[in-house]
This record gives C-alpha cells, sequence and structure tokens, in this order.
C-alpha cells in the first residue's frame, strides 16, 4: 500500500468524514501543467523537481481508476451536506503526473480501492475521536500493521455559524511502512503544519470579516424555542443543519482543493526521494585500531627513521598472494595452500600453538619461503598479538617475537627446545649427495602445491589436544571447503577474529575492570561464552592484543559516578 494524504472533518451532522483524499495510481494518464506550492519549512528539507498538475475538465476520471477498482458506493455525493463535500458532483478530481518517475496521483473525495477506504475510513474516526493529543490540536501517530500507520495532524478552523465558533478537522497520512513513516515524522509535520497554517490564516481573515458585519455570539445567547431538541423533533434537527457549510466557504479561497491536492502530491513524492540508500560503516574493527596505535607510537619514537616507520606500515598491509610469485623459489600463498604442502596434522599443531600465545619459530636457508609463511601464519592473529621478525642470525624470546624466523647459522638454546610452549619447524632441502634428510611431516609430491627437495622437520614436545579452540576450528573447517573462494575464506576468518575479539572484551571487562573473582570468572567463560579450557587459553593471549584505546576507555567509566 502507498501512502495516502486525506483532508478529514468532523460534521455535527455525519460525524467523522473523509473530505478529500490523495493517492498514487498507476501510470494510465499523462498531463502537462507545472505548479508547485511552498509547503516545506523554512530549512527546505526536501529537494524537489518539476512536475505536472492540472484541474481536468473533459477527461473522466472514472477511466483511470478502473486499475485500482471500483468504489462500493456506501457513501455518495449526494447524501454529503456541504460541510462534508469537497467536490460538487460535476467535479471528478484532480490528475498529477510525475515525469521523473512516470506516476500518477490522483485526488477524489473517497479513496475508489474498497481495502483502502476501509483503511482510510477507519483512520479518519479514530483522528477525531480517540487517537488525539493533549489539547485536540497537533501531531500524532498511531495504527498497527493491519490497518496501517497513521500520522494524523488535528486542527480547527474558524466559523462564525458553527458551535464554539470553529470547526474541527484532522490531516492524516497513513501507510503500512511503520519505519518509514516514523523516519518521515519531522518531514511531513512540518509540511502539514504549513498546510494548516495556511488554511487557517485565511479563515481568520474571513471569520474577522463575518464577526464584524454580523456578530454572532450575542445572538446565540438568546432563547430560542424554535431550537430546542425535543425527543419528537430530534429527526428533524438533526436531518437539517442550515449552519453547515464548506471548507471553501470558511477560507474564502475557492482554488483550496487544487492547491491541497497539489501540495499533498508534493508532500508524497518529496517525502520518497529525500530518502537516499546510504553504506553505514559501523564500528571500526579492532585490528584497524591497534594498528593505528602501533603506527602512531612507532612515528613518536626518535630511535626508528623514516624509512623504518615506512617499512613498518607496509608490514601490517595484506600481502595478496592469490597465484604462485614469478619468482622461481617456492613460497607458501594462502593458508589452504600452507594446509595442503604441510599436510593438515602438521599446520593444525603449527595453528594451535600460534593461536593460544605460543612461539612458532621457522628455520633455514629459505628465506623467501620462511617470510611467506610467517606472513601466512599471522592472519590467523589479531594485529596486537603479532610480534613477527624475519631473517634473524640469533634467538629472540617469545615476549618480542611469537612469529620468528631464523637463518640456518641461527642457533636455538637447548632450553627452548625442551619447553612445551613452542614449536620449531626446520626448512630442509637435498644434500649435495641427492639425499633427504629425515622428516616428520612430508611435503606433498603429487599435486601443484608441492614443493619437490623441501622437507619439513619438527621439532615439539607438546602433545596436542584431540580438539582444540573452537575459533581455530571453525578456520579449519573454512579452509578445507573447496568451494569457498580465497576471498570468502579471508572474510569468514576476519568475521570470526572480531567474534573471539568481542569475548576477549568481555573476559576483560570482567576480570580488570570489574575484579571478579575466579570462581565468578570461571562461571560466566562456561556459562556464558561457552568455552573451553583450549578457548580460555586462547583468550588470555588475545587479551594482550586489546586496543589501548579501548582499555583506557573502560577505566574511564569504571571511575564515573553511576
Amino acid at each position: 500500500m502507498e501512502a495516502v494524504i486525506a483532508l478529514c472533518h468532523f460534521c455535527e451532522q455525519h460525524g467523522p468524514s473523509v473530505m478529500f483524499t490523495c493517492e498514487k495510481i498507476l501510470d494510465v494518464f499523462q498531463h502537462a501543467t507545472a505548479v508547485t506550492p511552498d509547503v516545506t519549512s523554512d530549512s527546505g528539507s526536501a529537494e524537489t523537481s518539476s512536475y505536472s498538475s492540472s484541474v481536468p475538465t473533459s477527461l473522466s476520471i472514472d477511466s483511470i481508476l478502473t486499475n485500482v477498482g471500483n468504489h462500493s458506493g456506501n457513501i455518495k455525493k449526494m447524501d454529503l451536506c456541504e460541510a462534508c463535500r469537497s467536490l460538487s458532483e460535476d467535479d471528478q478530481g484532480f490528475v498529477s503526473y510525475d515525469r521523473d518517475s512516470g506516476t500518477k496521483f490522483v485526488s477524489t473525495q473517497h479513496p475508489h480501492n474498497p481495502e483502502v477506504f476501509r483503511l482510510v475510513r477507519q483512520a479518519c474516526v479514530r483522528s477525531l475521536s480517540c487517537e488525539v493529543c493533549p489539547g485536540r490540536e497537533g501531531p500524532i501517530m498511531f495504527g498497527d500493521g493491519q490497518h496501517g500507520y497513521v500520522i494524523s495532524y488535528t486542527f480547527y478552523v474558524k466559523d462564525n455559524l458553527a458551535r464554539g465558533l470553529q470547526r474541527w478537522y484532522s490531516i492524516i497520512c497513513i501507510m503500512k511502512d511503520r519505519v518509514f513513516l516514523i523516519q518521515s515524522w519531522p518531514f511531513l509535520v512540518s509540511c502539514i503544519g504549513n498546510i494548516i497554517q495556511y488554511m487557517q490564516s485565511c479563515a481568520d481573515s474571513v471569520y474577522k470579516i463575518e464577526s464584524s458585519e454580523s456578530p454572532q455570539h450575542k445572538t446565540r445567547m438568546l432563547p430560542r424555542v424554535s431550537n430546542v431538541v425535543t425527543p419528537h423533533n430530534f429527526r428533524q434537527h438533526r436531518g437539517h443543519n442550515s449552519n453547515a457549510r464548506a471548507l471553501i466557504q470558511l477560507t474564502g479561497n475557492p482554488e483550496l482543493y487544487p492547491y491541497l491536492h497539489t501540495a499533498f502530491t508534493w508532500i508524497m513524492r518529496a517525502c520518497k526521494m529525500r530518502f537516499k540508500e546510504k553504506i553505514v560503516q559501523g564500528a571500526r574493527m579492532d585490528d584497524d585500531v591497534v594498528r593505528d596505535e602501533i603506527i602512531e607510537r612507532t612515528s613518536r619514537s626518535n630511535s626508528l627513521a623514516t624509512d623504518d616507520i615506512d617499512e613498518i606500515q607496509a608490514d601490517f598491509n595484506m600481502i595478496s598472494m592469490s597465484s604462485p610469485c614469478s619468482s622461481t623459489e617456492p613460497i607458501f600463498t594462502s593458508l589452504r595452500h600452507m594446509r595442503e604442502v604441510l599436510q593438515p596434522p602438521l599446520f593444525k599443531a603449527i595453528a594451535w600453538h600460534l593461536v593460544i600465545g605460543n612461539q612458532v619459530i621457522w628455520k633455514g636457508q629459505d628465506q623467501d619461503l620462511i617470510t611467506s609463511a610467517l606472513v601466512v601464519l599471522k592472519q590467523l592473529l589479531p594485529v596486537g598479538c603479532v610480534k613477527m621478525q624475519t631473517r634473524s642470525d640469533k634467538y629472540l624470546n617469545s615476549y618480542k617475537a611469537n612469529l620468528l624466523g631464523l637463518t640456518e647459522k641461527a642457533s636455538v638454546p637447548s632450553h627452548v627446545k625442551s619447553a612445551e610452549h613452542f614449536i620449531l619447524i626446520h626448512v630442509l632441502r637435498k644434500n649435495n649427495n641427492g639425499q633427504k634428510f629425515s622428516h616428520i611431516y612430508p611435503s606433498l609430491t603429487p599435486n601443484n602445491n608441492s614443493m619437490n627437495g623441501i622437507e619439513f622437520r619438527v621439532t615439539n614436545s607438546c602433545i596436542l589436544p584431540e580438539k582444540g579452540p573452537e575459533m581455530l576450528n571453525k578456520v579449519e573447517v573454512a579452509i578445507a571447503n573447496d568451494s569457498l573462494s580465497p576471498e570468502v575464506v579471508r572474510h569468514c576468518l576476519i568475521c570470526l577474529k572480531e567474534e573471539w575479539m568481542n569475548k576477549v572484551k568481555i573476559l576483560y571487562k570482567f576480570t580488570k575492570i570489574d575484579n571478579r573473582d575466579k570462581e565468578e570468572t570461571a562461571r560466566m567463560l562456561q556459562g556464558c561464552l561457552q568455552c573451553t579450557d583450549d578457548d580460555v587459553r586462547l583468550l588470555k593471549f588475545w587479551m594482550t592484543g586489546l586496543a589501548s584505546k579501548f582499555k583506557e576507555e573502560l577505566r574511564q567509566s569504571a571511575l564515573m559516578p553511576e
């Protein structure tokens, strides 16, 4: 259902009555006389373009409305009094054609679609009876999904011959789209308010002239025996309302309804045009925030030259490796490629050590291969948790580099080799005699992902858990699914990291800001976040990668009085 705007009146004889409606119909007619009313507020919150409006004389509107159904005939023009009638029996209505969208706007006494008429009629009764704002003048919204949502603006128009010297009207806008109507509230209320203000100013001028020529207040105070209503003459008084006057007479404007048609048409058209589709960016991802903090912190340090800062900036950029490098040296191009080359057991072992905070060391002569492995693996971690060092000639502790690339001449201390918190992958080639070094996880040989002549010797004294963190399991499922493109896998990895970083934020707030004890923390992790022991290890390590800005905001919020 498109929006319908209607003028309603509380008639002393017929009660709430629909006087004038404007609706959008199918494209079946064209006309061409430009009329543009000024019904916007002073701020001009809507943008207009040319459209056509005319009052047809020889054209029959009934032929235009055949596509939307015929009126059921519940209310005929001959049954309406002067106060309820907007158009004479000879006037069929008004039509406007919007050249830009090819749509038509038709204004008649009542909607010609029976279902639309029912909804407008019900909204009219409610707007002039129970759904009114304090003071009985002003805008209000009501409705439901079944009967439509309505913005009703009730107002009074002065009449020298009416009871209380004023008559009660309302302008309603009804549609089925509740969200759109709420968003359009300021615009609709402002435009309808300007229309009402114009009508009231016209009526006030007429009222002042009539009051000065024939004041009615003193005359009405005198007793009139003939006007006494009794049970015997009730129907006679009910059927005869000599004081009923048309709105055109009250305002003194014979062109009022062409103006209302043009104004209602402009409102419906401009209300829809003022909304444009826009991509709304959400909150920045944690990786972006942390990346900016690291770059800003590094740029303030005097110990690094500009070239070093540029190198750090370049290291943060995602390296596109969707296809093998043109270099003759073998490299890893993606997580999926690494999993296929190393085979799933070794890949999962390396990824498990990495995501829970253990040190991953790659050593060998093929530094391009080792660097590509480190760059690919760092995609599994938030930016704040990545401490990567490549082509190092000496061993670095894990707090300096949890992703460490060593040259062949670098040595790993014996206490590190015997520890459980690290994994060493030694990249080896064939020797001069053509013999291969022993290895645990041989590389693939029969397909395009193979690295012929390269072996991967693994040193690891830790026993891997059977399941591991849930986040890592989901990553493996996505990587193993060949139907997912590399771009889809990349976005899946981003979403998983954001999901688990949100859990990290909850844990940080719970433990560091609220200072909850271990029992409460354990209940929260198991009951609310559904975390296993491996998941908790991941969360605690990833907590080190939280943005300093986020931590500071939490501290400041905790210091604010409640």
